[in-house]
């Protein structure tokens, strides 16, 4: 007689589990008692032969036999719905290899209700459904384990935070799998330290194609009386607060960064604007033709910083979200200015496919802004990430009263199976490189102005970030603008700026358009000018900061009080774009901005404006 022959002659019960809690093992006799047959439980949970007993002493004594090798004995109900009523006698003992062989019979075939014994079966069932209640409904991560990490048990959110694995598949498990390599040690010390006292642990779990999820912890003895503890291990995921933490102080330190460069900017624009206008109006001189080149790239160079300078700005300041005519080839030129250098380090090259003849969109230009940097920014480490040099390729065409951007780079592409993810918050494959931000930011915010977005891959290899936006009804168009002086009138100008070299450079520049140009730097010289008789001038360059103890709003408020409206024909200069201050009175005063440094076209286009009509 083989064992198994064996196995089924005998009158008792006999199941044997594996370290995992399956049933490895099941008798005839054992099928007979639970009415349960050997194909529905040998390769399942233990609980599936014994339903009821969940919770209750016998999977205590299960963890006990486990831990100490010591057979034990003790009654418990059956609980199939099949043998409603029995209550079992069970023997466990440990064999090799960590199995563990229960052998049950039944004790009576039918407890009448009124018996002690069928009260107390009823009073420990009642108690088994409330733990697993409790348990199962806490709105927290909460695992069972051993004293060695062992899990004995998850509820729905603990499974979840493993990974979102079955509570079933968990069991058997050590939660160290979970944990990396050099926090495994502290991990494993802490549940040690958990049976004397109550443990508070912090650590990281990994998973494979997510990032990591950061967890505070709390881990108690539930069971301290016993050789073999339970310890409840209470569980935050608090991956979130962290990045929201971290988020909040990259804020401060941008709006640390914004206040520095404020202060700067005044300083740092003064001078970009006067070496901009000499270099343009030396480039101009037709005596120094050999000099054009070079005065040309000072020109540029000086236009180009300060470009920086005000995307630096406009990153930096916090204000309300703007709806205006933008020039997305604007935007895609200042945005790789800033990535100049980050992109020719990666060996990079970007280049820009915006013909004139696309339309401005309507949007927030410093949002715009953000979505294109974002989409440069993640082309190029997806390209570095490669090893290998790369190109983004910016392009802009018309559609349909819309504009659509694309952004190519000649990365690997994005793998098909995370590729409806992208957009989602804080999903990142950049693992502690990545915030999961950016392009779920770059889609909100593209949709807030009326657009879409969508990534998709390029035959051949790399990723496609598109974007479409409405094209703005009111873009400039130069029929339909209201008519103005005859370019190359003459005007009489009045600068009032209090920087020497940046008020000669402004008159130069005026002077080469062919206008009348007085120039004074301060407060008290403006007002004994315009109030001299015969004084007339067609527009005002007014810088807002002028001497210690005046601006260019005094000088507007002044004229403004005198009621001869002198007042409207200020246009302020400015290197200023940030404070507070500044940008509540320009906005107060309603007049045009001309920023420092600008170009001879910008004047031009901007006196033509203020001396229309």
């Amino acid at each position: 007689m083989d064992a198994k022959e064996l196995l089924d002659s005998l009158d008792v019960g006999v199941l044997a589990m594996a370290p995992d809690w399956t049933i490895a093992a099941w008798s005839a006799a054992a099928a007979r008692i639970t009415a349960l047959p050997a194909d529905r439980v040998v390769g399942g949970s233990i609980w599936i032969a014994f339903p009821a007993a969940k919770g209750t002493e016998l999977e205590l004594v299960l963890v006990d036999v486990l831990a100490d090798g010591k057979p034990r004995t003790f009654l418990a109900p059956a609980g199939t719905p099949e043998v409603a009523g029995t209550v079992l006698e069970i023997r466990v003992t440990r064999g090799p290899e960590d199995h563990l062989v229960l052998s049950f019979r039944p004790v009576h075939e039918e407890l009448a209700p009124e018996s002690r014994a069928a009260q107390l079966l009823s009073a420990l069932e009642a108690e088994r459904r409330l733990y697993l209640q409790l348990f199962s409904s806490l709105p927290t991560p909460a695992l069972v384990l051993s004293p060695g990490g062992q899990i004995l048990d998850a509820n729905p959110e603990g499974a979840n935070l493993l990974g979102g694995a079955d509570a079933t598949a968990l069991r058997g498990r050590v939660l160290t799998e979970w944990a990396p390599a050099a926090q495994r040690g502290m991990l494993a010390a802490g549940l040690r330290h958990a049976v004397t006292k109550r443990q508070d642990v912090a650590l990281s779990f990994e998973f494979a194609g997510e990032p990591a999820r950061e967890v505070r912890a709390v881990v108690v003895n539930v069971d301290p009386v016993r050789a073999a503890p339970k310890l409840l291990f209470l569980a935050l995921d608090v991956s979130r607060e962290i990045l929201l933490q971290q988020r909040l102080l990259q804020a401060d330190r941008l709006s640390q960064l914004g206040a520095l460069v404020s202060g700067v900017a005044h300083e740092l624009n003064n001078p970009l604007a006067a070496i901009a206008a000499f270099g343009e109006a030396l480039a101009l001189e037709p005596h120094q033709s050999d000099l054009q080149e070079s005065a040309e790239v000072i020109r540029s160079e000086a236009m180009r910083a300060g470009r920086i300078v005000q995307t630096l700005l406009d990153f930096a300041r916090q204000r309300p979200r703007m709806q205006t005519a933008v020039d997305l080839g604007e935007i895609a030129d200042r945005v790789l200015a800033l990535q100049r250098s980050a992109l020719k380090k990666a060996r990079i090259r970007a280049t820009i496919s915006i013909p004139q003849d696309v339309p401005a969109v309507s949007g927030d230009p410093q949002e715009l802004q953000q979505v294109m940097l974002n989409a440069v920014v993640n082309a190029g480490q997806a390209i570095e990430g490669t090893g290998r040099p790369g190109q983004i390729a910016i392009a802009g065409r018309s559609t349909d009263h819309h504009v659509l951007v694309t952004v190519d780079d000649t990365g690997p592409g994005v793998p098909p199976e995370i590729l409806d993810r992208v957009f989602e918050p804080f999903f990142s494959t950049k693992a502690e490189h990545g915030t999961g931000l950016g392009l779920a930011i770059s889609f909100g915010l593209v949709r807030g102005m009326g657009g879409r977005m969508w990534m998709q891959n390029v035959e051949g290899g790399g990723a496609r970030l598109s974007f479409e936006l409405p094209a703005d009804a009111g873009s400039p168009d130069a029929a339909a603008r209201a008519p103005g002086r005859p370019a190359g009138q003459r005007l009489s100008l009045l600068v009032v700026e209090d920087e020497e070299a940046v008020r000669r450079a402004m008159a130069l520049l005026a002077k080469r358009l062919g206008h009348e140009v007085t120039t004074v730097g301060r407060f008290a010289d403006a007002t004994e000018r315009l109030a001299q008789p015969g004084a007339r001038y067609d527009a005002l360059l007014v810088d807002v900061h002028l001497d210690e103890a005046h601006t260019g709003f005094d000088l507007f408020d002044h004229l403004r009080t005198a009621g001869q409206g002198l007042e409207q024909r200020i246009v302020f200069t400015t290197g200023d774009s940030i404070s507070t201050q500044t940008r509540d009175a320009l906005e107060r005063a309603a007049r045009p901005v001309l920023r420092k440094p600008f170009s001879l076209d910008e004047l031009r286009e901007l006196l033509e404006r203020v001396t229309a009509g």
